[in-house]
Parts: structure tokens; C-alpha cells; sequence
């Protein structure tokens, strides 16, 4: 470590949020990422964020709950009550991450790899500072209809001009502002949920719209898979989780099998440890870059029920019917 000269030296603290249990993966993308800190940060103190049912079954889990237990620089242990959904208590505890720590911290998701420097967070010139959900203005983001009714739903008025920030890198000074900003996004988190939305970012939003404190990160902060491939190049932290069936597919550390092996073993295995030399590596070998106005069609449920029925090799009545259509019908 002393004779990498990629390693950069910050002061404010790094933050995770880990609830988990043998059912999910979350503990074994945790230890990645801070596999991939570790080599390009040093003189931070590493911390996780957990509640007690997790911690419990962490030695029990296999040799990666084992190996995460000696990561971090620091455990922090809520009280939560574990006969409520992991997903209940693991947004309970990152509304209210903020009064569980001292000082200045920089949230990071366990679904993401840190593959470059972190110097300049320290510098951020906003007390609180996220990056741009999808990479644009909520106007633009194909599902953005989606996005608008659940804010409403939740109980905020959202309107296409707000901002829309993405939640899994948060930057966050220590001061009584920011602790009142983390305090309305948690109650009306809890307030959304009642309404039947368990998402955090609604209520984020509706907490960025009370609030003027918050700034915006620059992309290369949190560069979102399969979002930010624009942004890849000089990313910092790269996000790369992808919802729906084709997160698997897309990147290396979102397939079940290799997160399981991990568990199993403890440490990354070959590839593993190739994608954190080189990120791209983990990128399905063929690929297809969309723009938006395929990307919106891809966000359809039109597109997902189709996608659904369709088998490589196998054959589909449907694309024979629309072949036979197509010969049938004279081109325009």
C-alpha cells in the first residue's frame, strides 16, 4: 500500500449501510466495495452502519461474514427491530444515518466499486451534495411518470423542475442543517411507507425541495450503470447495479454465482479481482449501447413482457407471425 501512488489521504469519514442476512448478497457486495476502497484511500475511517440482527449472523454466514467483520475501521450498531423487512430496516437506518455519526462522512451504497481517487470530498463546497438520479433532469428520465406518481403517492407534489437525486452516494457535513434535512427525509420516509412506497428517493426529493442546502456531485461520484457509460471513464465511484432481469446479465458482480462463491470462499476469485484492476472488465463482453429514445421503449411493459417470452435458439411463433407480416405488407 505504501508504494501505491494512486492512494489518496481524505479526512472526511466513508459510510455504508449494511442489513443482510444468508437469504441476499448485500454482505458480499459490501466487502468488494471495500476491497476497491482500500486501494485508493487511506487515512479515512471506514465505517458501517448495521443493525443488531445482521451483526449476529454475520460469523455464521461462511467465511465472508467472517472476512467483512475485519474490514471496516468501524462497526456501528443500531437497534432496530428484526422481525420487520430487511428492506424496512435497512432504509430506517439510511434516513437516519446521520445521527449515528460525528463529523463529516461520504455515504456509499455496498453495489458499487471505488476505482479511483477520492481526493477533493473533502473540498465539496455544499454542506450536502448527491449526484443527479439516471445522470439528467427528472424531465428527461424515461420513467420518469413512474417516478412523479410514487413522489405523489408518497405524499409529495413532485413536479418535473424539482431535483431528482440519486441516493446511493451522498456526501454529508456535520452540521445542525444537514442533521435537520436527515431528520425530515426520515419522517417522511416513514410517512411514504404508509402510503405502500418503500423507495427512499421520493422522500429524498421531497426533503431536497424543503431544504436549500443541498448541491449537486459531479457525475464521476456516482456513475450509474447502465446509465453513465459517458461518465465511466473518469469515474470515482462506479454504481454498478442495474434494476430489472438485465442487471445480471449486464454486470459481472450482479449474478448470483459469482456473489455466492464469495460467500463461500471469503475473497474475490480471479475475475473478481480482475474487475477491481480494471471495471470494465465486468461489463457483459457483447453489449449494446441504446439512446434515449430506445432506452424509453426498453422501460415499457410492452418491452418487459416480450423480453419475457423470448429464448435465444428457441423458436417463437410471435417473430415468425411478424416475419410472414412482413413479407405480406409492402414497404413504405
Amino acid at each position: 500500500m505504501e508504494n501505491n501512488p494512486y492512494i489518496c489521504k481524505v479526512t472526511t469519514k466513508i459510510l455504508y449501510v449494511l442489513v443482510s442476512d444468508s437469504a441476499d448478497f448485500y454482505a458480499e457486495q459490501l466487502l468488494v466495495s471495500i476491497l476497491s476502497l482500500r486501494r485508493h484511500l487511506e487515512g479515512a475511517e471506514v465505517c458501517v452502519l448495521t443493525d443488531q440482527a445482521t451483526m449476529d449472523q454475520l460469523p455464521e454466514r461462511g467465511k465472508s461474514g467472517a472476512a467483512l467483520l475485519d474490514l471496516p475501521d468501524r462497526w456501528i450498531t443500531a437497534q432496530t427491530d428484526a422481525s420487520l423487512p430487511k428492506q424496512f430496516r435497512s432504509r430506517i437506518l439510511k434516513t437516519g444515518m446521520r445521527k449515528y455519526i460525528d463529523g463529516d462522512f461520504l455515504f456509499i451504497d455496498t453495489d458499487t466499486l471505488i476505482v479511483r481517487d477520492l481526493s477533493g470530498i473533502d473540498d465539496t463546497p455544499a454542506d450536502l451534495a448527491m449526484c443527479l438520479d439516471h445522470h439528467c433532469a427528472l424531465k428527461d428520465i424515461a420513467v420518469r411518470k413512474d417516478i412523479l406518481f410514487k413522489c405523489r403517492k408518497a405524499g409529495f407534489p413532485m413536479q418535473e423542475e424539482n431535483l431528482y437525486f440519486n441516493s446511493g452516494v451522498i456526501f454529508a457535513r456535520d452540521t445542525p442543517q444537514v442533521r435537520a434535512f436527515f431528520s425530515f427525509w426520515e419522517e417522511k420516509y416513514l410517512a411514504g411507507r404508509k402510503n405502500g412506497i418503500n423507495l427512499d428517493q421520493p422522500s429524498l426529493a421531497w426533503a431536497v425541495a424543503e431544504s436549500p442546502i443541498a448541491g449537486e456531485l459531479d457525475a464521476e461520484w456516482n456513475c450509474q450503470l447502465p446509465y453513465g457509460v459517458r461518465y465511466m471513464k473518469d469515474a470515482r465511484i462506479f454504481h454498478y447495479f442495474a434494476n430489472g432481469q438485465d442487471g445480471s446479465r449486464l454486470y459481472w458482480l450482479n449474478r448470483p454465482e459469482v456473489l455466492e462463491e464469495i460467500k463461500r470462499s471469503g475473497e474475490p476469485d480471479e475475475m473478481v479481482q480482475a474487475i477491481l484492476d480494471d471495471p470494465f472488465k465486468g461489463i457483459s463482453p457483447l453489449s449494446y449501447l441504446s439512446s434515449t429514445e430506445d432506452f424509453s421503449f426498453f422501460t415499457t411493459r410492452r418491452y418487459r413482457d416480450l423480453r419475457k417470452m423470448y429464448v435465444p435458439g428457441k423458436f417463437s411463433l410471435l417473430e415468425f407471425l411478424l416475419k410472414v407480416r412482413a413479407r405480406l405488407i409492402p414497404k413504405r
